[in-house]
């Protein structure tokens, strides 16, 4: 699958590595793919690296890893060209009375937005194995075939991937991924990973 990655900082490369790891082809995006860090990238990753308008075009299915702010910026900016996407919003703006960056971003570009990918550091996008077990990554969007993509993104790259529930359910997600820091910043360490786990007769 074809993946345009919006943001190629820590957040946005660890994904991009991963995918590309688990067979996807990623684009990452850069305000300047001829410098130095795109270059380095190109390296890193063996991904492309290209303007971020050049992103957008490249795949239906498009992953957002900017800081919340530029993240609306973008969204505003590039309005009317988001089309039928699938937006994968990966960002943690913690929840603003139960609105959730994702609304925003849907509100705004008319997508079909997914939460994914924000309930765990990036670093483990890579190998999402806790003591033998695979970390859940938790999903929420009101498109059923949006939700698809990106469980199937999230399966393939290690992850348990959880069907959370319509779009409604993103600042839960946020919440999570608060917990997560607070746990991490507080004796646990970032080796931690949340795990729904089912009893096998139910």
């Amino acid at each position: 699958m074809k993946v345009g990655i919006i943001g190629a900082g820590f957040v946005g490369t660890s994904l991009g590595k991963a995918l590309i790891k688990s067979g996807h082809e990623v684009m990452l995006s850069s305000r300047d793919p001829l410098g130095a860090r795109a270059v380095q990238l190109r390296k890193e990753t063996g991904a492309s690296v290209e303007r971020p308008e050049t992103v957008l075009q490249f795949s239906r299915v498009k992953a957002i890893a900017l800081p919340a702010d530029a993240v609306m910026d973008v969204a505003r900016t590039t309005a009317g060209q988001w089309g039928d996407s699938v937006i994968i919003d990966m960002n943690n703006r913690f929840s603003r009375a139960g609105v959730s960056l994702a609304h925003e971003i849907a509100d705004t570009t008319g997508a079909h937005v997914v939460k994914a990918f924000n309930t765990i550091g990036a670093e483990h996008y890579m190998n999402p194995y806790f003591g033998g077990q695979r970390a859940s990554m938790l999903i929420a969007g009101n498109d059923a075939g949006a939700k698809q993509i990106a469980a199937k993104l999230a399966s393939d790259i290690g992850f348990d991937a959880i069907d959370a529930g319509g779009l409604d359910t993103a600042p839960y997600l946020e919440d999570l991924a608060r917990l997560w820091v607070h746990l991490a910043r507080n004796g646990h360490g970032r080796e931690i990973a949340f795990k729904l786990l089912r009893r096998s007769d139910s």
